[in-house]
Order: structure tokens, then C-alpha cells, then sequence
């Protein structure tokens, strides 16, 4: 059985080129701010990832470590080629947006969804970084783009909903709540149960487990630490605070913009009792968007941006709506960003002196990869946190281990680089990770190896020590 059509028809093409000029425009001013904007934490930590590629990794599916070595590969070691999938990934988001929306409401429809996911702050400047999100949104769109092709034309489509799921499980596995939804939404429609009644449902779960096999083989090997890793980051123990809630809203209004925001969430709300495909919509953006929400209510370990795939479903049904209020919601959105844009060209650029500033994080990272380089004379460096893992080996162009106590995507490395028992200098960021008391005690005896600092002007941004370990213990386990 194919599912009849119930959207109004539209002419096809009309506003193709307006379109393609949005989402150039959109694509060429995130190329911009990829190249002017230092790697993030994250983003160095990914380009390690992506070092070591795996089916797995602790913290996070592959996808964006195999994204990222790529375009590495093909285009070498800048801040573009690391950023350039998540802005590729983003136009090709919005092809998906805009022809769904276009053929649920027509082309001014689509249009409208190609302008709001350039302006929404999360949506547009948050693409500029390379992080899981990017794969995630765009598998996202996929399966809504693709269950909408299956209740108006086709019940095959589900096949690409299945394969859009399984790059989503690849991404995130925040993308299991995306499956959820639309069995939900499926299941709340006559004509979403008569579709579940049929083979493609169970062809689309298969295809979402073969593209997800890798993860999810590498997983049941370990024996799912990524899943405990998850559960333990994002859904630890803690009271409700009233606090953590008013900032995950106020959060959301800020990286979705206000206005959008009650807009969207109301059009969510009305699409709850709405049509077929518009309740799988609603069922992918609310839900989503409280699930999170609630988690950082009672999580001191949730972040603000989790609920972003609720509220790009939820900005699918405002511009499905064609809302009156659609112009006013685009200017607050554009004009939140290009504050937003403002704001941090002022922070690198220093026009506006500051005695600290947000951007200390990414800075500092040279001189002690420089200093960590000279000191070793050739032995393997290792570090004790993450970010350092992250930061030192993209400043300084150098492989570098990791020592840490706390589990990260390195712990899992295979091969362990620190099997070896070969001399080691171990690189202390002062402030971040284990000082030598806790290094000694599972690397053991450290000799003193110098040290460096990274300053601006004459304020300290950081400060390292380095420590060389002869030789590895026998018995003992780095």
C-alpha cells in the first residue's frame, strides 16, 4: 500500500536559485569563522580521534573522527579542513529541510526553513564546529525527510530511514530518542499504524543496525562502556535544582532565540493532533526537548545544547506553519547571531582588551608543546587530561599519549601506546589533571625535566611542568 499525498502540491524549482543562494551565503560565511576561530577543546580532542581512527570510542560514536580524517587527509592539518564536514554536513541539512518542508507547504515553506536554519544561532553558528552534532543533525533531517517520503508516496522510503538512523547511532547515541519518536508519532496516527503494519518498518530497523554494526560490534566486545560512559555523564545522581533548570532554559532561548523558541514550541504542541507526518515531527521535538531539559534539571553532567535536535524537528513545523509571526522570528534569530558573530571576532581579535577572557582555554597550547618537544629529545610524550591530549598534540603537530586516570576516547586505544615501557616525559598542566603525587603513584618515580609557561603580556595563561619516567615498572600498568 502506498500512503496517498494530503500535502498541497507545489511547482517545483520556482525558488531553487534563492535557495541555493541562502545556503551558499550560509556555507561561506561558516567557511570564514572556521578559519578564524581556534580549535575548541572538543575539536582538538576529535582531531586525536581521528589520529587513532576506530569503530568506537569512549565518549562518542566514530562518525566524527572519520569525517575529520578525511578531510585531514585531503586537505591537511588547518583549522578549515577540520571544520569543513560540519559546514558541508549543514548545507546538505538544509537541502533535506527544505524539501520537506516544500513538499508538506510549498516552496515559500521550504524557503523559510532554509532562511531559519541559517539564522537560529545553534543551527547556524553552532555548525561552524566540528562535533557530533554535525553528523547527528543531518541524520536527523534523513529520517524525517525520509518517513515523510514513506506516508505521502512510498512505504520503501522507510529503507532510508533505517540507513539515515544507523549514520545518526554512528554520530550520537542521543540519536536512539530520534527512533523512539517516530514509532511514536507512527503509532499515533491511523496511517502510521497501517504503515508499521507492514514488512518496511522491520527492513528499515536491519538497515539501521548494519550501518550501526561497527559501534555497536566495538561496544558489545568492551562490554558497552560507551553506554556506561553516557549513563554516568549525563544522567548522574542529583537533586532537582531550580537553578540548573533556569539555565538550560534560558540556554535553549538563547542558541534557538527567544522568539523562535515559544514559536516552534507551539507549533510542536498544535502538530501533537495534527497529521501523520506532522506528529512524527512533534513526537521527535517536545519529548526531545523535555527529556533533556529534565536531565539537566536533576544532572549536574547535562549540557545546554542536548536538546538541539528536539528544537530543529520543532523549527521544521514552524516553518511547515507559515506563522504570521515567521518574519519577526528570523530577524531576532539573525540579529542573536550576528551579536553572537560580533562578539567573538571582538574576543580574538583583543579590539576590546579584557584582564581574562572565554578564548584562554584554547591559548597557551604552543609553547608548552614546543617546551614538551624540546625536553623530551625524542622520547614519546603522554599527558593526564584530555584536553591537554587534545590541544598539545594540534599545536605542536606531535603524537601524544595518554596517562590519566580518568577514562577518555584514548583509554581505549588500540594499540595501548604506552605498552612499550620505553622512557616517557609526562607533560603536568599545571590546574588540569594530576600533579605528580598522583602521576608517581601509577607511572612511578618521575625525574623533573623543566618546564614552560604561556603568558599574555604579563598575565600567566598557563603553566607546564615536565616530568621523565626512565622506564616503566615491571608489573606495573601505565
Amino acid at each position: 500500500m502506498t500512503a496517498t499525498r494530503d500535502a498541497p502540491p507545489t511547482a517545483p524549482g520556482r525558488s531553487g536559485p534563492l535557495l541555493a543562494l541562502v545556503i551558499s551565503a550560509g556555507a561561506l560565511l561558516r567557511l570564514g569563522l572556521a578559519a578564524a576561530v581556534p580549535l575548541t577543546s572538543d575539536e582538538a580532542y576529535y582531531v586525536d580521534w581521528a589520529r587513532h581512527l576506530q569503530p568506537g570510542y569512549l565518549d562518542h560514536p566514530p562518525a566524527v573522527a572519520w569525517l575529520m580524517a578525511a578531510s585531514l587527509r585531503l586537505f591537511g592539518d588547518h583549522a578549515s579542513a577540520v571544520r569543513l564536514p560540519a559546514v558541508a554536513l549543514q548545507a546538505l541539512t538544509t537541502l533535506l529541510a527544505a524539501s520537506l518542508v516544500r513538499a508538506r507547504a510549498g516552496e515559500r515553506a521550504g524557503l523559510a526553513i532554509a532562511l531559519l536554519l541559517q539564522a537560529i544561532p545553534v543551527f547556524s553558528l553552532g555548525t561552524v564546529l566540528m562535533t557530533p552534532d554535525a553528523p547527528l543533525a543531518f541524520a536527523w533531517v534523513g529520517v524525517l525527510w525520509s518517513v515523510e517520503r514513506a506516508l505521502a508516496r512510498d512505504q520503501r522510503w522507510l529503507l532510508a530511514a533505517g540507513a539515515f538512523l544507523g549514520l545518526g547511532l554512528l554520530s550520537k547515541l542521543s540519536a536512539g530518542l530520534l527512533g523512539v519518536g517516530v514509532l511514536a508519532g507512527l503509532l499515533a496516527s491511523r496511517q502510521g499504524r497501517a504503515l508499521l503494519a507492514t514488512p518496511w518498518p522491520w527492513a528499515g530497523v536491519l538497515a539501521a543496525l548494519a550501518v550501526a554494526s561497527p559501534f555497536i560490534a566495538w561496544n558489545a566486545a568492551r562490554g558497552w562502556p560507551s553506554l556506561a560512559f553516557q549513563a554516568q555523564h549525563g544522567l548522574r545522581g542529583g537533586g532537582f535544582s531550580l537553578l540548573r533548570l533556569a539555565g538550560s532554559v534560558g540556554a535553549q532561548a538563547a542558541y534557538v532565540s527567544p522568539v523562535i523558541l515559544v514559536l516552534a514550541a507551539g507549533e510542536a504542541w498544535r502538530g501533537l493532533l495534527a497529521g501523520p507526518v506532522e506528529r512524527v515531527l512533534a513526537f521527535t521535538a517536545l519529548p526531545v526537548v523535555l527529556f533533556f531539559t529534565a536531565a539537566a534539571t536533576f544532572t549536574p553532567g547535562a549540557l545546554p545544547h542536548w536538546p538541539g535536535p528536539g528544537w530543529l524537528s520543532a523549527t521544521l513545523l514552524l516553518a511547515m506553519a507559515g506563522s504570521r509571526w515567521l518574519r519577526p522570528a528570523l530577524v531576532t534569530g539573525a540579529a542573536l547571531g550576528g551579536a553572537l558573530v560580533v562578539a567573538l571576532l571582538l574576543l580574538i581579535t583583543r579590539v576590546v582588551p579584557l584582564p581574562g577572557s572565554p578564548l584562554d582555554e584554547l591559548r597557551g597550547w604552543r609553547e608548552g608543546a614546543d617546551g614538551a618537544r624540546a625536553a623530551a629529545g625524542g622520547a614519546p610524550i603522554a599527558v593526564a587530561h584530555w584536553m591537554a591530549l587534545g590541544h598539545l598534540g594540534w599545536a605542536g603537530g606531535i603524537p601524544v599519549a595518554y596517562a590519566g586516570a580518568r577514562p577518555c576516547g584514548a583509554s581505549l586505544y588500540a594499540p595501548d601506546p604506552l605498552a612499550s615501557g620505553r622512557p616517557l616525559l609526562v607533560v603536568e598542566v599545571v590546574g588540569l589533571g594530576e600533579d605528580r603525587a598522583a602521576l608517581e603513584a601509577r607511572l612511578g618515580p618521575l625525574t623533573p625535566a623543566g618546564g614552560a609557561e604561556a603568558r599574555d603580556g604579563d598575565r600567566l595563561v598557563r603553566r607546564y611542568r615536565f616530568w621523565l619516567r626512565a622506564t616503566r615498572p615491571s608489573g606495573s600498568s601505565p
